[in-house]
C-alpha cells in the first residue's frame, strides 16, 4: 500500500484542475490526508466539457471538470525565470486563450443546434445561456486583446 501521510499543519493551496502537475499531491481538505498524483492529463481542445484526467495510486483513477478547485501540497519549488521562459509562457497564455475561446464557440455551436428543436419555454434559457457565452467569448477577445497590446509595449 502506498504510504499516505496525515498532515495536520500541512501547508496547503488551492488550484485548478487544469494546473495539476504528476508532481503534486493532492490533499483532502477534511482529513488531511496527502496523495500523490501519479499522471495527469487534459482533453484535447475545442472539446466540450473537457475534463483533467488524474491517477493516484490509493484513489485510482479521478476525472474533473478542468475549473474544479482541488487542494494540493503547497509547491516549494520557485524557479528562477528567465526571458525565453516568460516569453512561452505569453504564448502558452495565448494557447490557452485560443483553446478557451474555442470550447465557447464549441458550446455556442451545440446550444443553437439545441434551440432549433426546444419548445418557446426553454429557449428563454438557452437564449440566456447563449448571452452568457456571447459575454464570455467578449471578454475573452478583451483580454487576448490586453496581453497582445501589453507584449507590443514591452
Amino acid at each position: 500500500m502506498t504510504d499516505t501521510t496525515t498532515h495536520p499543519a500541512l501547508a496547503t493551496e488551492q488550484v485548478r484542475a487544469w494546473d495539476l502537475r504528476p508532481t503534486d499531491t493532492l490533499v483532502d481538505p477534511d482529513t488531511g490526508i496527502a496523495f500523490p498524483i501519479t499522471t495527469v492529463t487534459v482533453d484535447e481542445p475545442g472539446r466540450a466539457g473537457r475534463n483533467v484526467h488524474i491517477s493516484a495510486l490509493v484513489l485510482g483513477a479521478r476525472i474533473l471538470p478542468l475549473n474544479q478547485f482541488v487542494t494540493i501540497a503547497k509547491r516549494d519549488n520557485t524557479p528562477t525565470v528567465t526571458d525565453a521562459d516568460v516569453q512561452a509562457s505569453a504564448a502558452k497564455d495565448r494557447h490557452t486563450l485560443s483553446e478557451t475561446a474555442c470550447d465557447l464557440i464549441a458550446i455556442e455551436h451545440r446550444l443553437r443546434d439545441v434551440r432549433r428543436w426546444t419548445t418557446e419555454t426553454a429557449r428563454v434559457h438557452l437564449d440566456a445561456a447563449l448571452s452568457s457565452v456571447a459575454t464570455a467569448l467578449d471578454a475573452l477577445h478583451a483580454e487576448y486583446a490586453h496581453r497582445t497590446t501589453t507584449e507590443q509595449e514591452q
